[in-house]
């Protein structure tokens, strides 16, 4: 990592943009040097520092600065209450946390707050600290989906490990801008910024994610690659659709990941020309597992491509996917375990191509059978008045559990009841329509990273 960075100090070459400025590699340099002296008296040798900014060229400076000088870097989220704030460094043992001036933070008891300052400062003097390759480089919570999001201790090889082997796969030129509009606070965010950093490729920053300044931003060729979540790349094709709009030739692809890609959405955005990637990955993987390479046509529907090259890939008993590699971090704390168990089950077909069929701890067992709950979202899905659902097991005293089943509406000004989505749903097995409907007026809570907010869900439903 510092290598490559070192080596593109004194070069020209653009290497960031934003919707005001492009940077060359020199320029980001010259971004970190101002920092520097400040980061100099703040930091300690292997000290967490959590930093938190709304402007993401923040995070793409202090994601390589915080190590450069000897500390691990930990990215919150800007949006988080103080109590979360407060809850994370805890779990971590951290006491400090830097930020700017585009953050107006309600200060806790007992935390060293640094807000970040500009120097004036030349290489000449740099002493950096870079860790060793199995030293922590960074510290990334898990998003939290289904309770309390854990911390992941990622090193330097992890990281080198996880972009190059992308790199292999997707074969990203000199020529391509991919564009960061994910949050930089997690695995697919930070990812795009290490992988620019290591490969010496572009990227583009979006400080928000906006439908329409993507679709410009594409339209206009700014952009060659874009990563989003489905819920993002739906926002996306439905401006598209509407202006009839297409994607340009020079287009390149959409990396897609977060949560389960709907087969009708990938063709959807082909009619726009825009090729769609699915992707499979865990912030304990740093980043990807198993991805669709650009230019493999035969990909089967619902799968997510091949595992990256380096990996190895196994199957519990109940299916439980098992990846082992170098991208493989641990959990803070904790001994690191050669196989990751991701709590996702699925198959592998006899060409290599992995499919994930849905969480271990979201089965429903009904009266003795198994239901797996994406199984039965796919068809509800097709059910045009419907724009999102989701599907999940509850106690029932009869049956074990009851399949529940969660929408939103796409006009909520009309209604639907049971009776009519189980007269949609007659073709699947009987044991699989769901028992129980919940109806969102506001779309189906979801986490920053896209994922299904399965605890705000519960919440909401015990109201």
């Amino acid at each position: 990592m510092h290598n490559s960075w070192i080596e593109n100090t004194k070069n020209n070459k653009k290497f960031l943009i934003t919707q005001n400025k492009d940077y060359s590699f020199k320029d980001y340099s010259n971004l970190i040097l101002e920092y520097y002296d400040f980061a100099r008296e703040n930091i300690k040798h292997k000290e967490k520092i959590c930093f938190i900014s709304n402007n993401v060229i923040e995070y793409a400076v202090f994601s390589n600065l915080i190590p450069m000088i000897g500390g691990i870097f930990v990215p919150l989220n800007p949006k988080s209450p103080k109590n979360e704030i407060e809850s994370k460094m805890n779990l971590i043992g951290s006491k400090k946390i830097i930020y700017d001036d585009s953050i107006d933070l309600e200060k806790i008891k007992g935390f060293i707050y640094l807000k970040s300052q500009k120097r004036k400062n030349s290489n000449n003097n740099l002493k950096t600290n870079w860790p060793n390759e199995n030293d922590p480089f960074c510290i990334l919570f898990t998003s939290g989906s289904s309770g309390h999001p854990k911390a992941v201790s990622i090193t330097r090889k992890n990281i080198e490990f996880s972009c190059k082997a992308s790199q292999e796969n997707l074969n990203v030129t000199d020529k391509d801008i991919w564009l960061l509009c994910m949050p930089p606070y997690h695995a697919g965010g930070l990812s795009i910024i290490y992988r620019s950093i290591i490969l010496s490729k572009i990227f583009y920053i979006l400080d928000t994610f906006d439908a329409y300044e993507v679709m410009n931003l594409i339209k206009e060729s700014k952009v060659s690659i874009v990563s989003l979540v489905p819920t993002m790349l739906n926002k996306i094709l439905d401006i598209m659709e509407k202006n009839k709009i297409s994607a340009p030739k020079d287009f390149n692809f959409v990396l897609c990941g977060g949560a389960k890609i709907p087969e009708n959405l990938i063709s959807r955005a082909k009619k726009s020309n825009i090729k769609v990637l699915p992707t499979y990955g865990m912030t304990e993987a740093s980043s990807q597992i198993a991805t669709a390479n650009p230019e493999d046509l035969d990909r089967p529907n619902n799968s997510v491509g091949k595992i990256l090259s380096g990996l190895d890939i196994r199957f519990s008993k109940i299916k439980e996917i098992q990846i082992k590699g170098a991208n493989i971090a641990k959990y803070l704390n904790q001994k690191h375990n050669s196989w990751l168990e991701t709590g996702d089950y699925g198959y592998l077909d006899k060409n290599g191509y992995l499919f994930v069929e849905g969480r271990i701890d979201e089965m429903i067992i009904s009266g003795g059978e198994n239901i797996n709950p994406r199984e039965i979202e796919e068809e509800v899905n097709k059910i045009p008045e419907i724009a999102e659902s989701y599907v999940f097991g509850s106690d029932d005293s009869y049956w074990g559990q009851k399949v529940n089943l969660y929408i939103s509406l796409i006009d909520n000004n009309k209604s639907l009841e049971l009776e009519e989505i189980k007269k949609s749903l007659s073709h699947i097995d009987s044991f699989k329509i769901p028992k129980v409907l919940h109806i969102s007026k506001s779309g189906i809570p979801k986490l920053s990273n896209g994922k299904i907010d399965r605890k705000k869900i519960e919440e909401l439903i015990n109201e």
